[in-house]
């Protein structure tokens, strides 16, 4: 099926079109001529940050790994929060690569991934150095420059920087014998200095815009949440039309308890972001603005605004997720919700994927089955009768999109026992290249199909009984 959407084989595929095989080219010497070009050593080092950059990503949010595990059956690396998400939705219980069985105690944790992200923090540092000498070589040196501060003691241009004193001095403090302040001291050059502690505090700024964007992404996981908690409202304020007023006043309030908590957690994300964007705005325009010396004095003081920022921790979004389904007290209303198909690209042929299991207002337990039958071209979708005593039940499907005219509705009114049959569904719903061409996939490789589903009468049924697979659209 995903070599029928090139968006959806890019998801797939994208992260691990690489061998862990690649090898490391052994670092050029560096030439005493300043007129040579750089070496080719810098782009192959860059070249292969690339490549490990590419390798360890993780194949549920494509991102950097956090917490990296590994399948002990086929060794594809995941983010723990990422397959323990998967492994947890109830959708899936297997490796969203090899499909064997999996649970999450089963996962190997990769413990040389440090000394992955070593290695790729020296080769970042290389390259950084590299590109700072590329500059040297295509600029002449300068002498006196608004950059340059003089030594208040000798009036000379401040050239060096004491280890052993932490100070930035000139030529004639660093050979004073007279004097011998800094006799026997370490020196080195205070641009070699100031490009060592740049690299650093731009590794520490990188760590906070990592932190930012995490928190960017649970945003927008709550943004979704909360989209799909209000086409739920849509549904039931349609089933509540002919209802008394006080059922109405108790679905609002629903939706607003629900609302009023996931608005906190964005707001309080948003405020987080807006002050982190701040912060980062004015260090970077510190550093861009003071000298080298001040930089370097002011290092200490920037590291501790990024730990500080950093210390925050981070909620996981299984703590403030909110199942979109609102309840009305009152017997025989529709049970609504919605359902998730997770990684919809990577179904194979009869693949199928079960919701969680939910009650009616009789106390039925149920659960929905979506069910791809690729050589056949049908995506189905059926209801189960898990626990209770068997019943007529009237059942609305809707495959949502984007645009709410293009949403797909059908309605089966059907007996329903323990023993599931032919007509306990909807076999061909809508068409695999339907799903694919008419974009009902979501940006994550998802599809949400909102279901209705409540007790009913066979003399509910206008025209008769429907028969299997037999369906009355909803326009």
């Amino acid at each position: 099926m995903a070599s029928s959407s090139g968006r959806s084989e890019s998801r797939r595929h994208g992260a691990t079109s690489h061998s862990l095989s690649t090898t490391i080219p052994a670092i050029p010497s560096t030439s005493s001529n300043a007129s040579l070009p750089p070496s080719p050593g810098a782009g192959t080092r860059r070249h292969v940050l690339s490549h490990i950059n590419d390798i360890f990503k993780c194949t549920i949010c494509f991102g950097r790994l956090e917490d990296p595990h590994l399948c002990p059956q086929c060794s594809k690396l995941y983010c723990y929060d990422c397959i323990g998400e998967w492994l947890d939705s109830g959708s899936s219980q297997s490796c969203p690569n090899c499909k064997i069985t999996l649970q999450l105690e089963q996962l190997v944790k990769v413990r040389w991934f440090d000394d992955i992200q070593k290695l790729q923090q020296n080769l970042h540092t290389l390259s950084a150095c590299d590109a700072e000498e590329e500059k040297q070589t295509e600029r002449p040196p300068t002498g006196k420059g608004t950059e340059n501060e003089l030594c208040p003691m000798h009036g000379r241009v401040v050239n060096f920087y004491c280890s052993t004193c932490n100070q930035c001095i000139c030529e004639v403090c660093a050979t004073d014998v007279i004097e011998g302040r800094h006799r026997d001291h370490t020196f080195k050059t205070l641009h070699v200095t100031y490009e060592q502690h740049l690299s650093v505090l731009e590794n520490e700024l990188e760590k906070v815009e990592h932190y930012r964007d995490k928190l960017s992404l649970l945003q927008n996981k709550i943004e979704r949440n909360v989209t799909l908690i209000g086409r739920v409202k849509s549904m039931k304020h349609k089933e509540l039309e002919a209802i008394m007023l006080s059922a109405m006043e108790s679905l609002d309030r629903q939706e607003e308890e629900k609302l009023m908590k996931l608005h906190a957690h964005q707001h309080s994300l948003l405020g987080q972001i807006d002050e982190i964007d701040q912060k980062l705005q004015t260090m970077r325009c510190e550093m861009m603005l003071c000298s080298k010396p001040q930089l370097i004095q002011m290092k200490p003081k920037i590291f501790a605004v990024c730990n500080a920022i950093r210390m925050n921790p981070i909620k996981d979004f299984k703590q403030i997720r909110l199942p979109a389904r609102l309840k009305i007290e009152i017997p025989n209303l529709y049970e609504t919700g919605v359902f998730v198909v997770h990684n919809f690209s990577t179904f194979d042929d009869n693949k199928v994927v079960y919701s969680n299991e939910f009650s009616d207002c009789f106390g039925r337990t149920w659960r929905i089955m979506a069910w791809c039958v690729i050589a056949e071209d049908h995506f189905g979708i059926y209801l189960e009768l898990v626990n209770g005593t068997p019943c007529w039940m009237e059942c609305t499907f809707q495959l949502i999109h984007y645009h709410p005219e293009k949403t797909i509705s059908k309605t089966i009114r059907q007996y329903f026992d323990r023993t599931p049959q032919k007509g306990w569904g909807l076999r061909d719903f809508v068409t695999l290249k339907t799903i694919l061409e008419e974009e009902y996939l979501q940006v994550n490789d998802s599809l949400e199909l909102l279901y209705n589903i409540r007790p009913c009468s066979p003399t509910a049924e206008p025209s008769g009984v429907l028969d299997a697979d037999e369906s009355l659209s909803e326009q």
